[in-house]
């Protein structure tokens, strides 16, 4: 009888070492689950504040590039009213005075 008692108590006692192999082996896999959520969340709001911030620079910096070019273009047209819209009207090339090819 007292065999007996001992194998039940003993058959208890590894299937209660089973059952919490079980449950950290799965605590385990859950946390490493939960783990790449965390990952996969943190980089979702990464990429959206970066691309917010590089789209506010990207658009700053677009801006100051069309000023740039409208100030260009203006003083070019300012310059060539200054020398003289023929030379604009007639397509003939303003050259450099001191390489001697000026008009």
């Amino acid at each position: 009888m007292w065999i007996g008692l001992a194998i039940v108590v003993v058959l208890q006692f590894y299937y209660v070492q089973e059952m919490i192999a079980a449950f950290v082996v799965l605590g385990v896999v859950f946390a490493l689950l939960a783990g790449v959520g965390l990952l996969v969340f943190l980089a979702d709001r990464a990429s959206e504040r970066t691309l917010g911030w590089g789209e506010t620079g990207a658009l700053a910096i677009l801006r100051a590039a069309h000023r740039g070019v409208y100030f260009v273009g203006t003083l070019a047209a300012k310059r060539a009213a200054a020398r003289g819209a023929q030379a604009w009207l007639n397509r003939t090339r303003l050259r450099h005075p001191r390489l001697g090819t000026a008009r």
